[in-house]
């Protein structure tokens, strides 16, 4: 199943009832997403090239042990890596195959919920998307070519820490214990795209 024909089956209130569970909105968020929805609904689905298969997934947040996030991304056949769908188009998204063990997992309208909170990350249209996307890969084009010519300023890590006023005040038994945290939410989550993916995203 395609991204459009998933669009085309669910009920809107449903999708709206994980969405409202699931993140924070501000007024007006029911009535922007079912504008989206709507929206998504009469938009031809554009060329997809190469062909693109959505996953949602819900994994445990490494930031806030213990709660869960969803990772939603994209996967191209023969290429292990997963890739961030936030700048692409949405006509393309109405293409992209539907992964089935998501819906087999998920369920319909959790998985159009959290494909449509993504897909807004720059617009709640389509027109406004593509041109703030436009926007922000004018802005990466012109950092690569200020790193391929040598005329770049980088800033260390530590000195950008400094001027935002960040002092890392954890002991040495502290970072060990958080570095082992995070290595067990890795190999949590890893689990989780191998019950989905029938392997690791990046093994």
């Amino acid at each position: 199943m395609i991204f459009k024909e998933l669009i085309n089956s669910v009920n809107y209130d449903h999708v709206w009832a994980v969405l409202n569970e699931e993140y924070d909105h501000k007024d007006g968020a029911y009535e922007a997403y079912k504008k989206v929805l709507e929206g998504l609904k009469t938009l031809k689905p554009g060329h997809c090239k190469p062909l693109i298969t959505l996953i949602v997934a819900k994994i445990e947040n490494c930031i806030e042990p213990g709660t869960s996030i969803f990772d939603v991304f994209g996967i191209i056949k023969g290429d292990k890596n997963h890739y961030a769908l936030e700048m692409t188009s949405w006509d393309e998204w109405l293409n992209f195959n539907v992964l089935d063990k998501c819906l087999e997992v998920y369920g319909n309208a959790d998985t159009v919920a959290h494909s449509l909170y993504e897909m807004t990350f720059f617009g709640y249209s389509s027109k406004t998307v593509d041109k703030r996307v436009k926007e922000e890969k004018l802005i990466l084009d012109k950092g690569v070519r200020e790193i391929e010519n040598g005329t770049s300023q980088l800033i260390s890590l530590e000195e950008t820490m400094a001027k935002i006023g960040f002092i890392d005040k954890r002991t040495p038994e502290e970072k060990e214990k958080e570095y082992k945290e995070y290595k067990r939410i890795a190999a949590t989550n890893e689990k989780i795209y191998k019950m989905l993916l029938g392997r690791c995203p990046d093994k």
